[in-house]
């Protein structure tokens, strides 16, 4: 054999999911095994965008395994021991037979063409690969999609001993010779050394998509909007259900949108509309399985932070642990920044649970939104708003927040206000979560799969284990055991609105500029920037009020923008003449 493309692939390990395809009655009297290869099925066949209600007379199916349904086998033959022939169980006998995989997907998944079961110990997977291609070069079908199923049972533990995979498992594939339309899949024999099934699930591990067409449009469309919100154009625009292509139509900077776009999902080739894009970050992504995130660096422009699959997965798996007993994942931001993306569209997958997206707005009816056994996954400045109102949160919800500092005194009113439990994490863009904490006054523990290197009492870096990834700290830091330690302040003086970081010193230069301003002190006030302005003298004081707030309508995004501007004839200072805060 000499090559084979793979247009979709998927390891599954447990069946949480496969009822959303299927009604309760059509999974009836079909054991774990089956269910497991037709979820293999569904999922790889649905993306590589095969309509899985349609009749397939031109996509042939395999199926592989080594050993076949051998605890259906044995518990037929038990059956006979046990109760005899006249009452041997015919559902135990239905499921022993290696043909039983094949019947359940052509039936439920209207397959019409060339099907086969192969099962060649060892050799399965070869066998079912050479298979596909012969059937594809005679041309007896347009594509394949072949299913490979083993369990553990006594025959694969005797044989195999402790070094096989741990539960019972399908990997799917759809292959085809278009090598414009999928990824290249060499045969090397070096498959099945100590598992009958294992190269083929590693193989499904290896290309299985990064993310599916639906969570690359949401990604996509998060960022137009948070864009556009960004740009002053319309900040409501953000939390408003409109079509992306009527929200952009007639905005001035339609191609500097893109051109992020194309930033955030490693492209190279020009966009021509949101269709497309959607479509090429969807291919980008899953063929070089990373997604570039955004920070600001100290001038305030963007830069452009590489997560690649592995480095996600492992956050994923690592933090999986604090969110045991949730059911549902409510989520008030967007997918494209890196916070959103890992646990808004990466944690709902691994927890098998499902995602609703609602808006941070306070005002909306929050009691009847969030359920028992939610997890919010939210910011500081959205939350202090529901403090402020006093929200009472329903039973059992458990609150995530990131991308900026979150008060001791908001979480203990979070806590007060009948939240079970309030995880903080701290981390960067350039790094993902480091640390979390959930309590108010408490230190930050480090991740299991970060270490960090001390200097002068301090953290100096951190690195990712298994990985040459440092990452220096950009806060001052003060220890407080092997792996906490708490967070004192920023190195960089930036501060953080809405979880992006702005620049207050680079805000009062640019307001220094303005031909009626004589002085400015800019700081962070209740989770947005505030200016207290002196005016120059003999100057008409209302023309300059207004000339000034059409200048910082003008002059800045709407992080930057200072929410409270305050204007006096000095600035304030302390007793001992250094610059004051005010109210």
């Amino acid at each position: 054999m000499s090559k084979l493309y793979v247009k979709s692939a998927n390891y599954i390990n447990n069946t949480t999911g496969l009822a959303s395809f299927f009604q309760a009655k059509q999974l009836r009297r079909i054991d774990n095994l089956q269910k497991l290869a037709l979820y293999a099925a569904v999922k790889t066949l649905s993306q590589a965008g095969i309509d899985l209600k349609a009749e397939k007379e031109d996509i042939g199916l395999i199926i592989a395994t080594a050993k076949g349904p051998v605890k259906q086998v044995c518990a037929f033959m038990d059956s006979i021991i046990y109760d005899g022939d006249v009452l041997a169980s015919p559902l135990a006998f239905s499921a022993s037979v290696h043909n039983s995989f094949e019947t359940v997907i052509t039936r439920l998944l209207n397959f019409r063409g060339h099907c086969i079961t192969i099962s060649d110990g060892a050799n399965s997977f070869e066998s079912a690969l050479i298979t596909a291609e012969s059937w594809l070069q005679s041309k007896r079908c347009k594509d394949i999609l072949l299913c490979i199923i083993d369990e553990i049972n006594p025959v694969t533990l005797e044989q195999y001993k402790n070094k096989i995979h741990s539960v019972d498992a399908a990997a799917a594939f759809v292959f085809t010779l278009d090598e414009n339309n999928a990824k290249l899949i060499v045969n090397t024999k070096e498959a099945d050394e100590f598992n009958p099934s294992m190269t083929a699930f590693n193989l499904s591990k290896q290309y299985s998509q990064f993310v599916s067409q639906e969570e690359t449009s949401r990604i996509v469309k998060d960022y137009i909007k948070t864009y556009i919100a960004g740009s002053k154009t319309d900040v409501m625009s953000v939390f408003e259900n409109q079509d992306i292509e009527k929200l952009i139509t007639g905005f001035a900077q339609k191609e500097k949108v893109f051109e992020g776009l194309k930033l955030l999902c490693s492209l190279d080739d020009n966009i021509e509309s949101i269709k497309t894009h959607e479509k090429q970050c969807f291919k980008s992504m899953n063929d070089k399985k990373r997604i570039n995130f955004f920070t600001s660096g100290s001038s305030g422009v963007a830069k452009n932070c590489i997560h690649s699959k592995d480095m996600i997965d492992e956050e994923v798996e690592g933090l999986s642990f604090l969110f045991i007993g949730v059911n549902r994942i409510v989520a008030t931001v967007p997918a494209h920044h890196s916070y959103g993306f890992i646990f808004t569209l990466k944690m709902p997958d691994f927890l098998k649970v499902p995602i609703v997206m609602h808006p941070p707005i306070p005002f909306l009816d929050w009691g009847k939104l969030l359920q028992e056994n939610d997890l919010l996954v939210s910011f500081p400045l959205f939350l202090q708003y529901l403090a402020d109102l006093d929200f009472k949160f329903p039973k059992s919800i458990t609150i995530l927040t990131s991308t900026a500092p979150c008060p001791d005194a908001l979480i203990e009113k979070l806590y007060a206000n009948g939240v079970e439990k309030v995880i903080e994490i701290y981390g960067a863009s350039e790094s993902g979560a480091i640390a979390f904490r959930q309590k108010a006054g408490s230190s930050f523990e480090l991740l299991p799969f970060w270490n960090f290197t001390i200097e002068n009492k301090t953290i100096k870096e951190i690195q990712r284990k298994n990985t040459t990834l440092k990452i220096e700290v950009p806060d001052i830091t003060k220890l407080d055991g092997e792996r906490s330690f708490f967070v004192i302040g920023r190195k960089d003086n930036a501060v953080q609105v809405a979880g992006v970081n702005v620049f207050p010193t680079k805000v009062e230069r640019i307001l220094k500029t303005h031909p009626f301003i004589n002085d400015v002190i800019v700081r962070l006030g209740k989770g947005r920037l505030k200016a207290f302005i002196v005016l120059k003298d003999n100057i008409d004081v209302q023309e300059a009020q207004k000339s000034v707030y059409q200048f910082i309508k003008s002059s800045f995004t709407t992080h930057e923008m200072p929410k409270k501007i305050t204007f006096g004839n000095k600035l304030p200072l302390t007793p001992f003449g250094k610059k004051a805060d005010w109210d």
